[in-house]
């Protein structure tokens, strides 16, 4: 029986992938700073054994991963909003730098390089703006303090990979979704609210650009290329995306249809040019062909299959 070992087990990714690797008969144990809030289960989803460890020190980290023995190690750790990172920089830098780093280290010190894969979460927002599809040997020119962590994240990952053998596969990750997104995630914003306007629970909602785009794809999907980037025969990088753009006008749009809205849009949607994040990026979209090619991967659920996923999930809690 293989071991797996979840960094960051109680967000989105690390729930469906958890209950992913107990449907494929691994022993699994996830880890996080605080216990999890599993008593809310919407999805019905498999859970696992759990520790607290913060990635950020060295020595818990060490010890966890000597004492469980995994054969893979998923790291999904730290901070993951961008809106946040711009609030609490040096916090994300923290949790999303120190943590690899200490991953990485206490991986070589333990000597278990050629026993243990890891799989590191990188992210889009390494990317600058861009009207092309990325891929994984596009430039990165990161644009905020979230990007700028997963960028030397990132870096450190490719740096032990080459000195000192680790095997180290990053999963560049473009934006996915999920029923279990955080409520202050945009995408999960714009849902709730339209559900709250549509039973006449709230009368705007308020968003500082509607011509932001990006390729969004669901997390029970995105789940399935980390693992099997960790049963290839050697480590290397994947852009995980749909290689399909969509704007937060589409996500409005698509909302407003499946809740039956008649009245037009300007009627309940309000822009706030205060809500536009600074340097924030307007377009950008992934080229995943590597990922189809290679380790026979594809994003299964579409961006209107998504949207009708979460708004059956917040229907149903908020009835």
């Amino acid at each position: 029986m293989r071991r797996a070992l979840i960094l960051g087990v109680t967000g989105q990714d690390g729930q469906f992938l958890a209950n992913l690797l107990l449907n494929s008969k691994y022993k699994v144990l996830g880890a996080s700073r605080n216990l999890p809030n599993w008593s809310d289960n919407p999805l019905g989803l498999l859970r696992p054994k759990h520790k607290i460890v913060d990635v950020a020190k060295y020595l818990d980290l060490f010890q966890l991963i000597q004492a469980f023995a995994p054969d893979e190690i998923y790291n999904l750790s730290g901070e993951s909003s961008v809106a946040r990172s711009f609030l609490n920089p040096t916090e994300t830098a923290s949790s999303n730098v120190i943590g690899v780093l200490n991953l990485l280290n206490a991986v070589k010190e333990l000597g278990l390089q050629n026993h243990v894969r890891i799989f590191q979460a990188s992210s889009s927002d390494m990317f600058g703006p861009s009207d092309l599809r990325l891929n994984e040997t596009s430039p990165l020119s990161p644009k905020s303090p979230y990007g700028v962590s997963k960028f030397l994240a990132h870096k450190m990952c490719l740096q032990y990979r080459e000195e000192f053998s680790i095997w180290v596969s990053s999963g560049i990750l473009f934006n996915h979704e999920s029923e279990l997104r955080p409520q202050h995630f945009v995408f999960q914003k714009i849902i709730r609210s339209l559900v709250e306007i549509s039973q006449g629970k709230k009368q705007f909602l308020e968003l500082g650009n509607l011509e932001i785009y990006r390729d969004w794809g669901y997390a029970g999907d995105y789940v399935e290329a980390m693992q099997k980037s960790l049963q290839s025969d050697i480590p290397r990088d994947y852009v995980i995306a749909t290689g399909r753009l969509n704007s937060l006008r589409d996500v409005i749009e698509k909302t407003c249809e499946l809740l039956g809205f008649s009245r037009a849009m300007d009627s309940f949607v309000k822009i706030d040019l205060s809500l536009m994040r600074p340097l924030d990026i307007e377009r950008t979209w992934g080229d995943p062909r590597l990922a189809n090619e290679l380790l026979g991967w594809k994003a299964r659920t579409t961006f209107e299959e998504l949207i009708e996923k979460m708004v059956r999930v917040k229907l149903s809690n908020l009835d």
